[in-house]
């Protein structure tokens, strides 16, 4: 287990995520299309000490080429594979156009079935904001800070909102800076892109903004929390 607690006042008990779970949470995260944008199609679950085809996605390479539900995976280019981490861990080294070759059981007999990985576009954060959110952000430069005089280096800058977007309804204008979202700072575009490719409609994603309003020679901020609904 992961150690996430302990009792101080009951003879340092601890309280454990089990390592499973933890293992479990992190293969759906380092999957082929989500850390390397490569598209195969495939989700699997661990079966005792088996690997085992969990879903198969519509028109994915891994459906033309033939692979079904249910499939249990004996050996991936050879190699075989008991922890499902492990697997996409191997998985997300490959590149748009390798050949994978999955040895297979179903109904008892073995075959081999080949997939070629596809590439997926590469994923823009500044568009999911616009899509999901209806608002336009750039990425905050010392330049632009210093020009709104923000005392800030990170984060993005609202540069417009659309009208009756989930972003307009939750009050958003102009000049804000979301610093947060989902509970995660922005440390890069690419890493925001990744988090809201996870987001679906009528999904409620936190975010984090700071105001600033000039008084004077006063510049004033003030830092608040909303809920968007994605569209």
């Amino acid at each position: 287990g992961i150690n996430m607690a302990i009792l101080s006042q009951a003879q340092g008990i601890g309280f454990a995520v089990p390592a499973k779970r933890v293992a479990d949470l992190l293969a759906t995260w380092f999957t082929p299309e989500k850390r390397a944008r490569l598209w195969l199609g495939l989700r699997f679950n661990r079966v005792e000490r088996a690997i085992v085809v969990a879903d198969v996605q519509d028109d994915s390479p891994a459906a033309k080429s033939g692979m079904q539900k249910n499939d249990r995976v004996v050996a991936v280019d050879g190699q075989e594979f008991h922890d499902v981490l492990r697997l996409e861990r191997a998985l997300i080294h490959k590149k748009a156009g390798d050949v994978v070759k999955f040895d297979v059981e179903r109904s008892g007999a073995t075959r081999s079935v080949s997939i070629t990985l596809a590439g997926l576009p590469k994923l823009s954060a500044a568009n999911l904001m616009l899509n999901r959110f209806g608002v336009q952000v750039q990425p905050l430069t010392r330049d632009l800070a210093e020009a709104l005089g923000i005392s800030l280096i990170q984060g993005l800058l609202v540069a417009n909102v659309e009208q009756n977007s989930p972003a307009a309804k939750a009050g958003f204008q102009r000049k804000m800076v979301i610093t947060q979202v989902g509970g995660e700072e922005i440390t890069s575009m690419d890493r925001l892109a990744e988090q809201l490719a996870d987001v679906k409609k009528d999904d409620m994603v936190s975010m984090s903004v700071i105001v600033t309003e000039r008084r004077g020679n006063v510049i004033l901020q003030q830092t608040a929390n909303v809920s968007l609904k994605a569209r």
